[in-house]
């Protein structure tokens, strides 16, 4: 979480604020580093005692600071992924099968295990006729433990596919 400020803003958002937060504190802990094993000679031990103390607070400072800036970030792109699903579910009641996959993909790349995007891949799979991509999302679902209170809606779309199959042996 703190082991260096800024960090993880910049791989999970790329901002340039959490970017400062990480070159400021690396610039403060080279500063420490270069006096005290660098200039030596020229501090006491009493100095570098105090200059250690003030480099942990502003580490704790900056760590604190940039833990409580992403998750508000997390918040805010929770916030607009749960409307980019509602959006992405009219989609879907349009039969806009494109648009539809276009979301379902970079989200089951963040959070693979992800109930409803993956039944509702499974679904869009089924009105695209890949039955067999289908199958293997829906048996992926009943695997995860939070799929249990999807069930029903697993077993039907199950149903769902076997019936498409047996009408196209049919034909």
């Amino acid at each position: 979480m703190f082991f260096w400020p800024g960090y993880r803003g910049i791989v999970r958002y790329g901002y340039p604020s959490f970017l400062v937060i990480a070159l400021v504190f690396a610039f403060i802990l080279d500063l420490f580093l270069i006096a005290n094993f660098y200039w030596t000679d020229q501090i006491t031990v009493a100095q570098r005692n105090v200059i250690l103390l003030c480099v942990v607070v502003i580490w704790f400072i900056l760590g604190s600071f940039s833990h409580f800036r992403l998750k508000q970030f997390d918040l805010i792109a929770t916030g607009m992924q749960e409307e980019k699903f509602k959006e992405v579910l009219t989609h879907y009641l349009r039969g806009n099968w494109y648009e539809v996959e276009m979301f379902i993909i970079p989200r089951l790349k963040y959070n693979p295990a992800d109930v409803e995007t993956l039944l509702l891949q499974a679904t869009l799979y089924r009105h695209t006729e890949r039955y067999a991509e289908a199958l293997q999302i829906l048996d992926k679902l009943q695997l995860l433990n939070d799929a249990n209170k999807w069930f029903t809606e697993i077993e039907n779309e199950r149903i769902l596919i076997n019936e498409a199959l047996d009408n196209i042996k049919k034909q």
